[in-house]
């Protein structure tokens, strides 16, 4: 069940900085924030985002200077930060319901817009994911191919990537007002 720190527990000292070391917390307290469903699509979310684009750069520098071993590198990090939203998006369905209930107006639109949004563009994710394994297993065994299939590849994740995006700004505005230039559609 989602749900916020105790102050009390924490002593008082839930501050951003004291996350980052010494924070009072104890281990129990970690393992608590790592079964909370919230925490683990927030602590995951930013990987499709900023790996999808490393990872596009990894593959298009492959294709620019023809190496075979970048190639490779690029497809299986574009499989592995594809992939991973499939537990962001469990773990965001997990959380909708505990973390809808203590938003306000506009957050609970932006949420369900968020939640609409991903539901949209995670096939095209799925898609991605799986289409790099393929480049990955058809490039091995056809050399020839796999500058094909990376070049496929490539242009399938920047269409992930503005994909991710759209969905990665309609979760931020859930809980940032001051990203929200207006209502959720």
């Amino acid at each position: 069940m989602w749900r916020l720190p105790n102050p009390e527990r924490l002593g008082q000292r839930a501050g951003p900085l004291h996350v980052l070391g010494g924070s009072g917390l104890t281990p129990m307290d970690w393992m608590d924030l790592l079964a909370d469903p919230a925490y683990r699509h927030v602590l995951l979310n930013h990987v499709p985002v900023i790996g999808l684009i490393v990872a596009w750069m990894v593959l298009a520098s492959g294709l620019v200077l023809r190496q075979s071993a970048l190639l490779f590198t690029g497809l299986a990090l574009i499989a592995i930060t594809a992939g991973i939203s499939i537990p962001v998006a469990n773990y965001g369905d997990a959380a909708y319901p505990a973390v809808y209930d203590i938003l306000d107006g506009h957050s609970r639109g932006w949420l369900d817009y968020h939640a609409e949004v991903a539901d949209t563009w995670l096939p095209l994710l799925y898609a991605t994911s799986a289409f790099a394994i393929i480049g990955i297993i058809i490039g091995w065994a056809r050399l020839r191919w796999l500058p094909w299939l990376s070049l496929a590849t490539a242009v399938l994740t920047l269409v992930a990537i503005g994909g991710v995006s759209v969905v990665a700004s309609a979760g931020g505005k859930i809980q940032h007002p001051e990203f929200r230039i207006s209502d959720p559609p």
